[in-house]
């Protein structure tokens, strides 16, 4: 397993270390174009596309040169107060982990429901 520190470069050219401890494997090997870009390519995309919706990536770049494409996805800065608050996002978790456990219950009358919380 590599162990990699890598500087996150924001569009404000802050920098800030994180620390990756993660296994990656090969998937591979693309040329620079004439402008020096690299296209990931369909074989990548497959790969990573099969398990998550993505639109962008965050990259990362250590200390040796490494370079980390991480997929990030875009939520809507209406969306964004979700993510911010612990309290709320971890409610939001704990609501989706007792649904995937199938911990649910049959609402006949929704409005009298969201009027009882």
């Amino acid at each position: 397993m590599k162990t990699m520190k890598l500087l996150v470069r924001t569009k404000k050219v802050s920098k800030e270390a994180i620390e990756v401890k993660e296994k990656f494997m090969p998937v591979d090997t693309r040329p620079l174009d004439s402008k020096h870009r690299i296209t990931l390519g369909g074989k990548l995309y497959r790969a990573v596309s099969s398990r998550m919706k993505i639109d962008s990536y965050q990259v990362f770049v250590g200390k040796e040169g490494d370079i980390l494409l991480r997929p990030a996805v875009s939520i809507p800065s209406s969306e964004a107060w979700v993510y911010r608050n612990p309290e709320v996002i971890g409610k939001v978790r704990q609501g989706l982990k007792e649904a995937a456990e199938g911990k649910v219950e049959k609402v006949d009358n929704l409005e009298d429901f969201l009027n009882a919380l």
